[in-house]
């Protein structure tokens, strides 16, 4: 009763708070804060407050701000590693390394971010979407002919004990029939490959860009079904979601617009509490990318 207790007043503080439009404050210790952020690479053609340049410091008050302890994070690229390591100085991050054998665009331009004060790494891996996931491979017969990979990690917080597994990924983003196939293989070949590391019983996130939404109007919906039916869905399941979309398109999309949802977090072993769309004005520009961060507190 004390912790249920517990829970409900940590959700009604941070509802408040929500509706005020500003963002939550810190979870409680035993709140684990998941997020996932396609922060959108240094393209050439993005100038003004678009530019890469212009987003970094934007982008560090987000994450100064949300406090988040797990990222899964898309598209940094090599030239942008440095700067956007900086962002985050309390934080260990994972990802595949370009060397003589792999090329930076290999990689897929994924990383795993996690504070390295409270977890401590205990396995980490990377795998391609692809019909040979352990070579460098793009996937199947897409029209996308971008690499694109898994990273996962499990994790345990050094206080609780407590042990999940966390994997971030990219999907590709053409929007032909047979990249919405391609997609569903993606999906599930990180479905097969999380049971296999994780078995039945243990605590499981995958965050990404899906570069699909589940909305009933999506053409796409069927590249992520594989993920609604073997897990959670934190947006459509956590108790509290602002069912903000997550893709703004550097202001070609409304916030208030519904469906527009790329980016997903999905769990299994957990309880979703608040999930948010992370759509707030005053970082500095007027988008910090061109989706929005996704983020939601769980209960382990």
């Amino acid at each position: 009763m004390k912790k249920l207790l517990i829970t409900l007043a940590f959700l009604v503080s941070n509802l408040l708070i929500v509706f005020a439009g500003t963002t939550p404050s810190p979870a409680s210790p035993d709140t684990l804060k998941i997020m996932s952020f396609n922060i959108r690479f240094d393209n050439p053609k993005d100038t003004c407050d678009q530019s890469w340049n212009s987003r970094r410091a934007p982008i560090r008050r987000m994450f100064e701000e949300i406090q988040p302890d797990v990222i899964g994070m898309q598209e940094p690229r090599i030239g942008m590693l440095d700067s956007t390591y900086a962002l985050l100085p309390a934080f260990e991050h994972f990802k595949i390394e370009a060397d003589e054998n792999i090329s930076d665009p290999q990689t897929g331009n994924i990383v795993i971010f996690y504070r390295k004060a409270r977890f401590e790494p205990l396995d980490s891996g990377y795998f391609w979407l692809s019909e040979t996931p352990e070579e460098a491979s793009v996937p199947w017969n897409s029209t996308d002919t971008h690499y694109r990979t898994a990273l996962w990690m499990k994790l345990r917080d050094r206080d609780s004990g407590k042990e999940f597994y966390f994997c971030t990924t990219h999907f590709p983003y053409k929007k032909a029939p047979v990249d919405t196939e391609v997609r569903a293989r993606c999906a599930s070949l990180i479905v097969d490959r999380m049971k296999s590391l994780a078995g039945d019983d243990a605590v499981v996130f995958v965050t990404g860009d899906m570069n699909a939404s589940y909305s009933a109007t999506d053409p796409r919906r069927g590249s992520i079904t594989p993920f609604f039916e073997n897990m959670h869905s934190a947006r459509e399941e956590a108790v509290f979601t602002n069912a903000r979309s997550s893709f703004n398109g550097f202001g070609r999309v409304s916030p208030e617009i519904r469906g527009k949802n790329l980016d997903h977090i999905f769990y299994l072993g957990a309880r979703a509490l608040l999930f948010e769309t992370v759509d707030y004005p005053g970082y500095g520009v007027r988008w910090i990318s061109d989706h929005y961060p996704i983020l939601c507190y769980f209960e382990l």
